[in-house]
């Protein structure tokens, strides 16, 4: 390996991928479901386009390798890169409850409990990326798919295939293309191509949770581009229902998926505001339990 802190490299005799079941599709290739030393795992099959490309394949297991070192509970965790001919193929825990895009499918709008432990769970992943030390990680392409659900309920952020170390001392950003991440949860700023930083990612959550209370994306009838177009040069934002949305999480919404990158708040910041709206709607429900009891 080329990298400078290797990945750990798994004996393609260990996992046969014959008896492999395919169980969906990642940014940069084919997900299937694998028997590794007795556990049933995630493996994640890279595409030949970027696989025999020797700089490609560098930089992408240079991102491994910086994946390999993260550890956290609402972080899905990486767990080695499993060489197979001209495939290039990484493990990763398996999830068995499938992600927030299933989940909301499955279910449509979260009760507002649910929602926001949800919100926390994300935001607290995301905390920890962008606090990585000594460069922050970018993920670039935070959507519903890219969120897992583990047994115990709990939401980890995976896939970090798009997202690149913020280097601090590059006041300028990194450049990238409209084509890169989803459009449907793309930052104005990256669908413009202009330089980008850690805020691009509170965007994404933004409509993520905007979605957890709505039940779905808005505008289905139009493309993701179209969306992400009118977003860009119209300043167009879906629409908060006061039925739907609590004020502190459209006060919130509004915050995160401000025009301006600079005014959108950081993940830590985004963490405080949650936990104060969860104590507050904990501290309302109690007090409505009480008022309903009847003194005899």
């Amino acid at each position: 390996m080329d990298s400078q802190v290797p990945c750990f490299e798994i004996d393609h005799s260990e996992v046969d991928m014959d008896e492999a079941t395919r169980i969906g599709e990642g940014a940069y290739g084919e997900v299937f479901l694998v028997n590794w030393r007795g556990t049933e795992v995630a493996a994640k099959t890279i595409r030949s386009t970027i696989a025999s490309n020797p700089k490609a394949k560098n930089t992408f297991l240079k991102e491994l390798a910086l994946w390999q070192q993260l550890r956290h509970p609402n972080i899905v965790q990486f767990l080695g890169v499993l060489k197979h001919s001209d495939r290039l193929i990484f493990l990763t825990e398996y999830l068995r409850n499938g992600s927030l895009y299933d989940i909301l499918k499955k279910k449509g709008r979260l009760d507002t409990k649910t929602a926001i432990s949800y919100a926390l769970d994300i935001a607290r992943g995301m905390n920890y990326l962008h606090q990585h030390k000594p460069h922050a990680i970018i993920h670039r392409d935070l959507t519903p798919r890219n969120v897992l659900q583990d047994e115990a309920g709990r939401l980890k952020v995976t896939d970090f295939g798009l997202s690149k170390i913020a280097q601090e001392k590059d006041s300028y950003g990194y450049k990238m293309t409209g084509g890169t991440g989803s459009y449907r949860y793309m930052a104005p700023e990256v669908y413009r191509r202009e330089s980008y930083g850690k805020s691009v990612d509170v965007f994404s959550f933004a409509l993520i949770l905007h979605e957890m209370f709505q039940g779905g994306p808005s505008n289905r009838a139009e493309t993701a581009e179209q969306i992400a177009d009118k977003r860009a040069y119209e300043d167009s934002r879906p629409p908060l229902s006061s039925f739907l949305y609590p004020e502190p999480i459209k006060m919130l919404l509004k915050e995160c998926w401000h025009k301006n990158p600079d005014c959108r708040p950081t993940f830590e910041e985004i963490i405080l505001q949650l936990e104060v709206i969860e104590q507050d709607f904990q501290n309302e429900k109690a007090m409505k339990a009480c008022s309903s009891c009847v003194v005899l």
